[in-house]
């Protein structure tokens, strides 16, 4: 993409701010109207979070999970290999390394998905 152009996070962020504060704060809107609003507000937040945390938190699983299953593959077909040796228990399901490597994968995934349910400052 050419340098002049700014990036797909910060057009979204344009995007959603607008709706936040021209459209939500209009008068006249219907409840029915400014609940899609803040749907698309919601959605719009969850996108832009996604493009610009996604990548860091997908090379940091990959790596994970590298210490668990061998071989080359997509997050979900690696995701599969370690299920499947959790459940020849090949891993215990309370190793401290697996369960640190969900606990990594789950806060990655809800700074994404909906960062207010973490209990981060």
């Amino acid at each position: 993409m050419p340098s002049s152009l700014p990036s797909a996070p910060d057009l979204l962020a344009v995007v959603r701010e607008f709706l936040e504060t021209d459209i939500l704060t209009a008068t006249g809107l219907d409840d029915d109207k400014r609940f899609n609003v803040r749907v698309a507000v919601n959605l719009l937040a969850m996108v832009e979070r996604e493009l610009r945390l996604g990548p860091e938190a997908d090379s940091a699983e990959a790596a994970r999970l590298a210490a668990f299953v061998n071989g080359e593959g997509s997050i979900q077909e690696k995701n599969r290999l370690l299920a499947g040796v959790i459940r020849k228990g090949a891993i215990a399901i309370d190793d401290p390394q697996l369960l640190d490597h969900l606990r990594r994968t789950m806060v990655d995934a809800l700074r994404i998905n909906n960062p207010k349910w973490l209990n981060e400052k």
